[in-house]
């Protein structure tokens, strides 16, 4: 599910895969050969999050910012389940729960 919020409209790749059991929230740019699994859920409401390339969202992953907003480098992966709600992410970063 891709909504807009406040008149911000999701920006996803075309190469990106967004499961239609995901959702994608307001103020959201996601880059290039991304994917969104089922349960995923990537809110942009407070603040923008911009997603880099090569990021996978694994299922039932929350990814959610404060005002500030959310940066996510290339080539991460969002384990399952995991909540993320930080101001960066670098690139090559593994996150995952136990």
């Amino acid at each position: 599910m891709i909504v807009a919020l406040d008149n911000k409209t999701p920006q996803i790749a075309e190469s990106t895969f967004i499961s239609e059991y995901a959702s994608v929230i307001g103020d959201v740019k996601i880059g290039e050969y991304c994917a969104a699994f089922p349960g995923a859920v990537i809110r942009g409401d407070l603040g923008g999050i911009g997603i880099g390339n090569y990021v996978l969202i694994e299922d039932n992953a929350v990814v959610h910012c404060g005002s500030q907003g959310l940066d996510i480098g290339d080539d991460v992966t969002l384990g399952h389940s995991a909540v993320v709600d930080c101001r960066r992410i670098g690139n090559g970063v593994l996150i995952q729960t136990q």
